[in-house]
């Protein structure tokens, strides 16, 4: 049986934008105000994932950590949200590759 490996690609905005909204779907600790510098996993632990963020604003770095399932929550609702057809059925997850992130569905 042929298998489908699709690979949607988010800027860093975007994955912001995503885990602000899920953040308050949830009512949990919002992100911090700022732009992502840098998105990396630990090197220990593959589940985490850390969010570096600069506020210009104020002159401030922040680093926050999510778990890889909460940002692939998130990455798959702002896909609901502007209409982004996602396969109930297929097992997603979450890519970091050159600093950009990736959530990838494969079905079958």
């Amino acid at each position: 049986m042929p298998t489908e490996d699709r690979r949607i690609i988010f800027s860093s905005d975007e994955v912001y934008k995503a885990l602000y909204a899920l953040c308050a779907q949830k009512q949990v600790k919002m992100p911090p105000p700022g732009t992502v510098k840098a998105i990396e996993q630990d090197e220990k632990d593959e589940s985490k994932i850390f969010l570096h963020l600069e506020n210009p604003g104020n002159d401030s770095e922040n680093t926050v950590e999510y778990s890889r399932d909460f940002l692939a929550a998130a990455l798959l609702l702002f896909c609901r949200g502007l209409g982004i057809p996602v396969a109930k059925s297929g097992k997603k997850s979450v890519l970091l590759n050159d600093g950009k992130v990736m959530l990838r569905i494969t079905i079958g």
